[in-house]
């Protein structure tokens, strides 16, 4: 039991949160005549927590309740606020969904600046309403809605897995990664193998610091870096840009040059009229007239308004591909000795370089892959339709069994691209900055024009106030960094934590965080307040893992 106490006038308020047995109300809809209206009292609902009030606070046991209030509160599926544009709409804009009054004044001022300027100088997504979709339907909204009041209070740690109103989106690999000890986990609605338990680490305990799936992330870590590794990558969010104008429509959005030739991928980054990131892409050209985005799936919505509002008229149909295809990553050392076993399309540097992108036969199967890895070793990523899936993905295993090919989940894939120094959108990448404070200079043409681009050159004029930097910690605390922990060098506040992770490969701490420009020298000394105290660290401005990418060329 949780209780909110505080004084009122003479005497004093006390709001207990229940723990269980909550219930909603109106899930038929409200009435418009309602407006601030209150219910009757239920003191016997109430009293088990009224009466652990009455322990804690024993002052209450002797004045008694006067007045009894009775009335709403909203909870949204994750707590936060609906805020911003509504999907498919223009110029029609949410705030609401607000279990904390006191934040909404606040708010305003933020969805003042959206309205006005189409961004804010606070990074939103966290409250962006468009973060949910049409499956957040009733039945997940009411029963997340039961969970976020009950939990209002608990005690949290960043591996909490609540298995409230889920699984809700799922790839076709979900049931069998889960008989096969996959621990999943959620990212905007969808189901994502976080890491995998074995004979020996079943589960692990909440905690801020490392937990029994240390262990597991290591071996899974040690495979993908030694043999071969497979993830589902099914939650990407995926669009296919098409028509005689597609090269011009992306050229105006995309801060670096588009892929110059067919069959070539490039990364790129959106941004506002104000400079703000606006998504994070990576894009694959099939022609001129034809390309394949692929980007967060925790900005799935807002990515494609952002499409959707930019088109101006130019004659380009942009289709979402995200719940009509699904996804594997097939990364290691032998994972061209893995997939030659399964294909006949010539594999070699020559025949399938780094970067470039083809259509291919897998078993009898049209698979569309790419010559990427976000994992940083050699390897490719394989899209195809969702019902092709399973077929694939056991035929992989089948084939790469003398190869030692193993299943790999999302903690490991984020230890990996943290050795590899590759930022994240939603950590590194938001509104608050552009490509130049991100560090992004080499993904970034200033030769053309593009939307953001008089805003980052005039950035540029006048010098970062801020600038992201790559840490490298010095010690063996077992605690690593989640976000937004505070950097300091010696006395002075420097910046703080975007995302940081154990890097397996490397046999360190490493994290991101944005500090002050002076401060984002080779080897300079830093410390972190983390979880457990303070961990000291220093800037690199090379990748813990193979900066020179000999691996993913290899």
């Amino acid at each position: 039991m949780r209780p909110h106490i505080r004084q009122e006038g003479n005497g004093f308020l006390i709001g207990p949160y229940e723990t269980r047995g909550s219930k909603p109300w109106a899930l038929d809809g409200v009435d418009w005549s309602f407006d601030r209206e209150l219910f009757e009292g239920d003191l016997e609902r109430l009293m088990p927590w009224l009466e652990r009030c009455m322990d804690i606070f024993p002052l209450f046991k002797e004045v008694g309740i006067n007045t009894v209030i009775n009335g709403l509160i909203t909870h949204t599926p994750d707590d936060n606020l609906l805020v911003g544009p509504a999907k498919g709409l223009k110029n029609f804009w949410n705030l609401c969904g607000a279990s904390i009054g006191i934040a909404q004044g606040g708010i305003g001022k933020y969805l003042a600046q959206w309205m006005v300027h189409g961004q804010t100088e606070l990074n939103m997504a966290s409250l962006d309403s468009r973060r949910f979709d049409r499956w957040a339907d009733k039945k997940y909204c009411t029963t997340r809605a039961i969970e976020s009041y009950e939990r209002m209070y608990a005690y949290a740690a960043p591996n909490e897995n609540r298995p409230h109103g889920r699984p809700i989106r799922v790839s076709p690999l979900h049931t069998l990664l889960s008989q096969k000890g996959a621990i999943h986990t959620v990212n905007t609605g969808f189901e994502k193998p976080s890491w995998f338990s074995t004979d020996e680490i079943r589960g692990e305990t909440l905690s801020w610091a490392h937990t029994e799936a240390h262990e597991a992330i290591k071996e899974e870590c040690k495979a993908v870096q030694n043999s071969c590794g497979v993830t589902d990558i099914s939650g990407t969010a995926k669009f296919r840009i098409t028509g005689k104008d597609a090269f011009d429509f992306l050229d105006k959005l995309s801060c670096n040059k588009l892929p110059a030739k067919d069959g070539r991928i490039g990364l790129t980054l959106f941004h506002a009229p104000k400079g703000g990131i606006m998504a994070e892409q990576t894009i694959s050209r099939i022609s001129k007239e034809e390309f394949l985005l692929m980007g967060a799936i925790g900005s799935e919505v807002k990515d494609y308004q952002w499409l959707e509002w930019n088109v101006d008229g130019l004659d380009v149909t942009i289709e979402n591909l995200t719940e009509d295809w699904g996804g594997i990553l097939l990364t290691g050392p032998e994972a061209r000795n893995v997939l030659s076993q399964c294909t006949q399309e010539d594999l070699s540097n020559n025949g399938f370089s780094w970067l470039s992108c083809k259509t291919v036969k897998i078993d009898s199967a049209d698979v569309f892959a790419m010559r990427v890895s976000y994992a940083g070793e050699l390897g490719w990523e394989l899209h195809m339709p969702s019902w092709q899936l399973i077929s694939i993905y056991e035929s992989l295993f089948e084939m790469g069994s003398t190869f030692g090919i193993r299943d790999f989940g999302g903690l490991a894939f984020n230890s990996m691209r943290l050795e590899k120094m590759y930022r994240a959108y939603g950590a590194e990448f938001t509104e608050e900055i552009s490509a130049l404070e991100a560090g992004m200079d080499r993904f970034l043409d200033l030769s053309r024009n593009f939307i953001g681009s008089d805003n980052i050159k005039q950035r540029k004029s006048d010098g970062v106030k801020t600038q992201l930097a790559y840490l490298i910690f010095d010690d063996e605390t077992p605690a690593e960094c989640f976000g937004n922990e505070a950097v300091f060098d010696g006395d002075e506040l420097s910046g703080i934590i975007t995302s940081g992770a154990y890097g397996y490969r490397v046999g360190h701490s490493i994290a991101f965080a944005y500090l002050n420009p002076s401060h984002c020298s080779e080897g300079k000394a830093l410390r972190v307040e983390t979880s457990l105290g303070t961990r000291n660290c220093h800037v690199s401005l090379n990748a813990a893992y193979d900066n020179d990418n000999e691996k993913l060329r290899s």
